[in-house]
């Protein structure tokens, strides 16, 4: 069955998904009257027939979004009335889950079985952990990658506040504190008291909420990808759009990880990051490990990513060709730069960190000859904000950069850079880095190369640098108390004070003499 809708007119478009909402409100109006009434059974008879709804397959995902937040707001008074109806009589609900399970269609069964799924976890009854299993795993059998997207977004919302989390070894010490007191009890007040213990029982850990999530974003994945694959070739394009508007529900598996509050750094290494990286790499598709790789980097906390930088940069080269991994790494950088300047400027954890990231820079420049070299003025850039931000006292990590890049520019012909071109811009961003953090135009003699990087621009870049030079003296007011401070200020301004082989005629520079004069 494909998937993309038959209508692709949006009028059309919005012409379904108002017929589809009067049927949700005509049939959600006759399952509230019914509840009201506590006819439950009749209540989920129409409640199966405006879930119905959701087995179109000619909205797009923007339309289908729409009718997928009416049919589940409607769920709602159902699962209130549900979980206030059965914790007065909590024998019934098994009866209830089982019941739903025989809906003759699969899409309003699998919504039924995750509400009711819900109520029986809120009413206290039955095993956690082996309630969750069972729902994520009968969710396998909507497999068409939009209504299978959909169902297990609202199987994660439902269940977002009822996953297990607490750590195991609390767990441990409460299961030895009841048993205490269940033989205690025993003892003087025969078994009431321990049967009453056995109630109070904690129901899971954290690893029961994890297996569930990874469980689930495995398979919102696959469903995810499998979106590229369907429909006619000419409509890629379009297909792609669509996949983007929909990525969200596939990342917010990876937030509700890193929201668990007994997700320890020990089990973030040793039982999250490799199978959530297991995933992105064995799906072989470009838009889906983009998204996903930026998504850990974003949603998990930075002492993670300090402990699992290797294994994390490992993955970036398993990565297939077409993903911008260059992206992906200054992202990595530029977070954990913003940690180290957080925390006071020290040097993170790994005093390696600059070393790490420089080889996996190296490496990727290597192994992708065809890579743009504005791509490789930016990867570098990223190196040298790290540099400067976490080792604020050893400016030979950015005198590496500097020298690596003109290296770069030597080997691959690269002059006369134009101040606008795309090299041009993030050349400019790379030599505005450490006039911006140090406030001290100075100490730009103390990296070398720096100035070599600064003449692979044109004319025009070279005053433009210059200028920033002078303006940010006249902020920081910088002073030059000596000959080899001024001659340290005239080799970055040399564009403006001497004539140069490629100034254009009738240039005239006096106006940034006169501020170098009054500095």
């Amino acid at each position: 069955m494909g998937l993309e809708p038959a209508l692709t007119s949006v009028t059309e478009q919005e012409k379904m998904l108002e017929n589809a909402s009067k049927v949700v409100k005509a049939e959600a109006f006759e399952m509230k009257r019914c509840l009201d009434k506590s006819k439950t059974m009749d209540a989920l008879k129409h409640s199966i027939n405006f879930l119905n709804e959701l087995r179109t397959n000619d909205l797009s995902p923007k339309f289908y979004y729409r009718l997928y937040m009416d049919c589940t707001n409607e769920l709602q008074h159902l699962e209130a009335f549900l979980v206030d109806e059965y914790q007065r009589d909590k024998s019934k609900i098994g009866n209830l889950y089982e019941c739903v399970q025989y809906a003759s269609s699969i899409v309003p069964r699998l919504y039924l079985l995750v509400t009711v799924g819900v109520v029986y976890l809120k009413c206290g009854e039955g095993s956690r952990s082996e309630i969750l299993s069972d729902i994520v795993a009968m969710c396998r059998g909507i497999q068409h990658p939009l209504r299978g997207l959909f169902l297990r977004n609202y199987l994660l919302q439902s269940t977002r506040s009822l996953l297990p989390d607490v750590p195991k070894s609390s767990i441990n010490e409460m299961t030895t504190n009841l048993l205490a007191n269940e033989e205690s009890a025993n003892e003087e007040n025969g078994e009431t008291n321990g049967e009453e213990n056995k109630k109070n029982e904690p129901d899971g850990t954290v690893a029961d909420a994890i297996a569930f999530i990874l469980d689930n974003f495995g398979e919102m994945n696959k469903l995810w990808v499998r979106m590229q694959h369907q429909g006619p070739s000419k409509e890629r394009e379009k297909r792609e759009r669509e996949r983007m508007e929909l990525r969200i529900l596939v990342g917010t598996n990876l937030v509700r990880l890193s929201q668990l509050e007994s997700l320890t750094e020990e089990i973030y290494v040793q039982d999250v990051l490799p199978k959530v990286l297991e995933q992105i790499v064995s799906c072989r598709d470009c838009i889906s490990q983009e998204y996903l790789m930026e998504c850990v980097i974003q949603v998990f906390a930075d002492d993670f990513h300090l402990a699992t930088l290797n294994e994390f940069l490992f993955a970036c080269g398993e990565l297939v060709p077409e993903v911008n991994v260059k992206d992906i790494l200054i992202a990595l950088i530029d977070r954990l730069a913003l940690y180290s300047s957080n925390e006071g400027k020290g040097k993170p954890k790994q005093a390696e960190l600059f070393g790490i990231f420089s080889e996996q820079a190296k490496q990727l420049i290597e192994n992708r000859p065809q890579m743009p070299v504005e791509d490789i003025v930016s990867l570098h850039a990223a190196l040298i904000s790290l540099a400067i931000k976490c080792y604020p006292d050893n400016i030979d990590y950015a005198s590496v950069c500097f020298q690596s890049l003109k290296d770069i520019f030597a080997n691959k012909d690269v002059k006369s850079i134009g101040a606008f071109s795309p090299i041009g811009k993030e050349l400019t961003k790379l030599l505005h880095l450490p006039i911006d953090e140090y406030k001290n135009v100075l100490r730009l003699q103390e990296i070398k190369e720096y100035n070599a990087a600064l003449e692979a621009f044109d004319y025009r870049g070279r005053c433009n640098n210059a200028a920033y030079v002078i303006q940010s003296m006249m902020e920081n007011e910088t002073v030059m108390n000596n000959e080899d401070e001024l001659g340290i200020v005239f080799a970055l301004i040399d564009s403006l004070l001497v004539d140069q082989p490629d100034q254009p005629p009738n240039i005239h520079v006096s106006i940034f003499v006169a501020f170098i004069s009054f500095i």
